[in-house]
């Protein structure tokens, strides 16, 4: 389940991702909500708080791939707020895809993050 975190403007949005996401998060949810901010703002900043995140089905996981594909040029600072080792390692992974900045923060630094986004 995704949910938009009150923090957000219209040019830096944050989420908090728990339980397995789904096609349905994403089509009906992440992605109009992304495509309205970089319509409006232009460049964006991305928050994402995995709390209890337990990963992406088969779909979801292709709708991330192809949406951040999409998105990379528009997105200036992604930040990842999670404490599991693997979500450490998906941080990694989106610096090697993306066109901005991106940086893991463990969930009790999670302010560090939104000031480092906000930044």
């Amino acid at each position: 389940m995704l949910m938009k975190l009150e923090q957000s403007t219209p040019d830096i949005l944050g989420f908090i991702a728990s339980g397995r996401l789904t096609d349905n998060d994403y089509k009906n949810f992440l992605i109009p909500e992304v495509k309205q901010a970089i319509d409006s703002e232009g460049q964006i900043r991305l928050l994402f708080q995995l709390d209890g995140f337990r990963g992406w089905d088969i779909q979801a996981a292709w709708d991330d791939l192809i949406f951040g594909m999409e998105i990379n040029s528009n997105v200036e600072k992604i930040a990842i707020v999670g404490d599991s080792k693997w979500e450490q390692w998906v941080a990694r992974l989106v610096k090697a895809f993306t066109h901005g900045e991106a940086r893991h923060f463990s969930l009790h630094d999670v302010e560090d993050a939104w000031g480092w986004v906000k930044g």
